[in-house]
């Protein structure tokens, strides 16, 4: 019934239930559950997060949201079926890397897309490296299968450029076996 309560004193493994405090660690709560050792719950008896028995992490049900920023900005959650991050603010969603780290996203190992800090970024299909930039410009490897692509500056082909049609400044340049026609 008092208006303030002050623990004193670490816990241990093995306490059941257990409020304690230390100068170096603060308020600590202990528990050992069969499926967690700490349960939040709100006014509404819901469960808002979990300490699962025995590990160091934190689970949220699906659908509860991390939500930080003052207007609730920035939202991480699963739904149950999909996982979201989202902006609701007026800001951008940055990720970055504070010490030159590449930034990488993947699935499960194969990568989809890398960029890294001075240097490439890299598309991947079915984790084979399709289109990189490169300080001069851009490097596709395979296959191009385009309707348009618009080029400034050189075309540098290593192998053999292969078309049905090609025009120069509006001029058809056609080829037999033996000769080519400008």
């Amino acid at each position: 019934t008092a208006a303030t309560f002050e623990p004193d004193g670490d816990t241990a493994a093995g306490d059941n239930a257990a409020i304690g405090y230390t100068a170096a660690e603060g308020l600590i709560l202990t528990g050992q559950g069969s499926t967690s050792d700490i349960t939040f719950k709100n006014d509404a008896d819901a469960t808002v997060f979990t300490v699962p028995t025995g590990t160091d992490d934190i689970l949220f049900p699906d659908n509860a949201k991390i939500l930080m920023g003052a207007g609730s900005d920035l939202q991480i959650f699963h739904d149950g079926s999909n996982s979201f991050i989202d902006e609701n603010g007026d800001g951008n969603l940055n990720i970055r890397t504070i010490n030159g780290s590449a930034i990488s996203l993947i699935s499960g190992s194969e990568n989809m897309i890398t960029a890294e800090t001075d240097g490439a970024v890299t598309l991947y299909y079915n984790n084979a490296a399709k289109i990189a930039t490169t300080a001069t410009g851009v490097s596709v490897t395979g296959e191009l299968a385009a309707a348009t692509l618009d080029i400034s500056g050189n075309v540098d082909v290593d192998g053999t450029l292969e078309t049905d049609a090609l025009s120069i400044n509006g001029t058809t340049v056609t080829s037999t076996a033996a000769e080519l026609n400008i």
